[in-house]
């Protein structure tokens, strides 16, 4: 973890106020200073000796052109201004604890481990120096927000004790968030009341509301978001993915239509959602359109494909399904099991439209790549062909895809309840198959015996075996 994940540097500095007509002097000439180190004009460091001539008695000013310094870091000058302050407020705490946070501060920076042990230290010491600076608090959690969580939820608890009105959790969820600790973040953000929290700290509930597929929560939090700051699109963008996450189809399109009409570009993902929810409430020609979109905007983008496919699927139109599921297949080389079952079912409903047995036997096809693709699913996958070879007319094929479940499962001891499931359903296909197609009982018996074991009370079973 690079230090410079801990904080924004030079942030939250709060020490005893100068006056407002010093305040405006310095901050002019340190704005001065501060653009000359970072554009490393020749002229740099003379004027930041300049500056530290007209303030050297001036605490916060001294300590703002040390967090100038350390923006470029040169640590060295950085710590000399820390310095600096200690030597001449020996007596002053309260400006001591903040000298010790930028001390603090360049360690953070310059700490490449991660393990924040001297960064942790200057924090430590300037909490102990004035216990109502909230900065140092925030500063040590933060060092421990990914190294030690129970640290940095120790420390906030000791914040709230000395400091009972500061908000606590909002810096909290902020701090986490800043370490991709969402669960922490969502977790403090809604203790926070929402009309108290800013536009930045919204922006991360929602974020980590989504990030945590808190969908129904994250539309709720977006859609605060939109009313209380109109021209931020990531309310309306999150709000818009959420809506559909949840289904809530129409007012995902409401929120599209706002999100369309802001500033800054729209992405693939953005489109595909537009889509979905289009999909959603049946406006099927409007939502290829938007799929399209997301392909233009990112051709290398697999999911506009799918949903394509999906939605001519939905529409009856079973050819142009399969055009864009080829392409799909083609393009998405960690296709899962369900993408190509959905190709099956496409052929399955062009054979109840007519052709029935070219149809059935592409459908077939697919469910044996599916078994050779995916072997840890074959049983589910043999059971469900089984099924369209029996809705073929074709009993034997089926026989024959049931007897794969029986070989694969019949002598197992430890099946779960979805293999129970597929085997006795296998065995009640075979026991049928022999005895009702086939017309031998001999054959079927062992199939009996078998499922008897599985379910006692199956009547055909009991039947065949001759138990009342």
């Amino acid at each position: 973890m690079k230090a410079l994940k801990y904080f924004m540097v030079g942030a939250l500095i709060s020490i005893a106020a100068p006056t407002m007509a010093q305040e405006a002097e310095y901050t002019q000439q340190l704005n001065a200073v501060s653009q000359a180190l970072k554009d490393k004009a020749p002229g740099a460091e003379k004027m930041a000796k300049s500056f530290i001539s007209d303030y050297k008695k001036n605490a916060p000013a001294i300590l703002a052109l040390g967090s100038s310094f350390l923006t470029v870091r040169n640590f060295a000058k950085a710590d000399e201004m820390a310095e600096l302050v200690l030597s001449r407020n020996k007596k002053n705490e309260k400006v001591q604890a903040e000298a010790y946070i930028l001390k603090g501060d360049i360690e953070a920076v310059k700490d490449q481990a991660g393990n924040g042990g001297k960064a942790a230290e200057h924090y430590a010491t300037a909490m102990s120096l004035d216990p109502k600076n909230p900065v140092s608090y925030m500063r040590y959690a933060s060092v421990y927000r990914n190294i030690n969580p129970a640290i940095t939820e120790q420390t906030y608890a000791r914040l709230r004790q000395e400091l009972p009105d500061f908000p606590i959790e909002a810096e909290a969820a902020h701090t986490f968030f800043s370490g991709n600790k969402f669960d922490k973040a969502f977790e403090n953000f809604a203790k926070c009341d929402r009309n108290n929290l800013d536009e930045t700290q919204l922006v991360e509930y929602v974020i980590s509301a989504v990030q945590l597929n808190k969908y129904k929560e994250a539309l709720s939090i977006a859609e605060f978001g939109m009313d209380k700051f109109p021209k931020n699109a990531t309310f309306a963008q999150l709000g818009l993915w959420s809506a559909v996450e949840v289904e809530n189809f129409a007012g995902a399109e409401a929120i599209a239509i706002r999100y369309a009409g802001m500033e800054g570009d729209k992405n693939a993902t953005d489109h595909t959602y537009y889509g979905k929810a289009l999909t959603g409430l049946g406006k099927h020609e409007q939502a290829i359109e938007q799929f399209h979109k997301a392909l233009t905007k990112s051709p290398e983008a697999t999911e506009p494909l799918a949903k394509i496919s999906e939605t001519y699927t939905k529409m009856g139109l079973e050819d142009k399904a399969l055009e864009y599921s080829e392409k799909y297949l083609a393009k998405n080389k960690k296709a899962s099991i369900i993408d190509y079952a959905n190709i099956a079912q496409i052929y399955v409903n062009k054979a109840e439209k007519g052709d029935k047995d070219a149809n059935y036997t592409k459908a077939l096809g697919i469910y044996d790549q599916m078994i050779q693709k995916f072997p840890e699913y074959a049983s589910w996958t043999n059971g469900i062909a089984a099924g369209i070879a029996d809705k073929a007319g074709k009993a034997d094929l089926g026989a024959q895809y049931n007897q794969k479940i029986v070989d694969e499962l019949g002598n197992k001891t430890d099946l779960n309840d979805n293999q129970k499931g597929y085997l006795k359903q296998a065995l009640k296909k075979l026991g049928y198959y022999h005895w009702g197609e086939k017309n031998n009982l001999e054959a079927a018996k062992p199939y009996y015996e078998m499922l008897i074991k599985l379910d006692p009370e199956d009547k055909n079973a009991k039947a065949a075996l001759g138990i009342e």
